[in-house]
C-alpha cells in the first residue's frame, strides 16, 4: 500500500500529471491573471520540457556523474560480478507467445550486461522483482531468460526477484554477493539512473564500477527542430525529473 501511494503521489507531481493539475486549477480560476497565468506556464513548460535543449540540461548532470566503463581499468586479483538493475516488464508480448518480455530500457541493460559477459567472462547477477502486478514473471527472471539468449551461460545468471526499487536492488544484492564472499560489482543501469544507483549500492558496503549504458542527452548538434516540441523529447526529460526527486526522496530519508 506504502508503495502503491508513493508511485501513485509521484505520477501527479511530477509531468505530465502535475502539469495538467496545474492546468486544470488555472481553468478554475480562468478568470483572474493568475488562472490564465497557471494555464500559460503549464504550456510553457509543457514545450520546454519537449526540446532537445532543455531536456539535455537536465540529463547531462545526471549522464556525466560516471564515465564510461573501460574493461581495461578492472581490479586485478579481486572478485568481481555484474550487476544488472531491473526497468520494467513488457507483458504477455504477443510477437513472444504471450510470455513477459523486458521492457525498451531493461532490454538495452539486459543487452549491455551480456556484451559485457561475453567480453570478461564475469558472472551475472540481475535485480527485479514485481512493482504492484503479481500476474506477471519477477523481472529478474525475465532478465535471465534474455541473458540465456544473448548466449549467456545459465550457471553464470544469478537471480535476485523480490526487490521493487533501487535501493532494494542493492539491500537484497548484498545478501546474495556476501554469500559468495564478493564486495566488488560493475554495475549496469541506464546512464541517468546511475549516480542514485551507485550511492545506493556504496550505501551497503559494495563497492562500485559504474558501466552506464543507454545514454539519451543528444551527442551532436541542435537545429530548428531541436526547439520543436517532440514526445519521446519529453519523456526523457520526465525520466530526468524523476531521477531528481528519487534522489531527492533517498536523501531525505538518509538512505544515502
Amino acid at each position: 500500500m506504502t508503495l502503491l501511494l508513493t508511485k501513485s503521489l509521484s505520477q501527479l507531481i511530477l509531468p505530465p500529471g502535475g502539469l495538467i493539475l496545474l492546468a486544470f486549477l488555472g481553468l478554475l480560476f480562468h478568470k483572474r491573471f493568475l488562472g490564465r497565468l497557471l494555464i500559460l506556464l503549464s504550456l510553457a513548460a509543457f514545450w520546454l520540457l519537449s526540446m532537445e535543449p532543455i531536456r539535455d540540461i537536465l540529463l547531462i548532470p545526471l549522464e556525466q556523474a560516471h564515465p564510461q566503463l573501460k574493461l581495461e581499468h578492472l581490479p586485478r586479483g579481486e572478485r568481481v560480478v555484474i550487476a544488472v538493475l531491473g526497468a520494467g516488464v513488457y507483458e504477455k508480448a504477443p510477437e513472444y507467445g504471450g510470455a513477459d518480455a523486458l521492457k525498451p530500457m531493461a532490454m538495452m541493460r539486459t543487452l549491455y550486461a551480456a556484451d559485457l559477459f561475453r567480453r570478461t567472462g564475469l558472472d551475472v547477477y540481475v535485480s527485479g522483482g514485481t512493482v504492484l502486478t503479481e500476474n506477471i514473471e519477477p523481472e529478474g527472471v525475465v532478465m535471465q531468460r534474455w541473458l540465456k539468449r544473448f548466449g549467456v551461460a545459465e550457471s553464470a545468471i544469478h537471480v535476485e526477484a523480490s526487490s521493487s526499487n533501487t535501493w532494494e536492488n542493492a539491500a537484497n544484492m548484498k545478501v546474495m554477493l556476501a554469500e559468495k564472499n564478493i564486495s566488488t560489482v560493475i554495475l549496469v543501469t541506464t546512464a541517468w539512473h546511475m549516480p542514485r544507483a551507485v550511492a545506493s549500492f556504496k550505501a551497503h558496503g559494495i563497492r562500485v564500477i559504474a558501466a552506464p549504458c543507454d545514454f539519451k542527452a543528444s551527442r551532436r548538434g541542435y537545429d530548428l527542430r531541436s526547439a520543436l516540441p517532440r514526445w519521446d523529447v519529453f519523456s526523457e526529460s520526465c525520466d530526468a525529473l524523476h531521477e531528481y526527486l528519487g534522489t531527492f526522496w533517498y536523501r531525505a530519508k538518509k538512505w544515502i
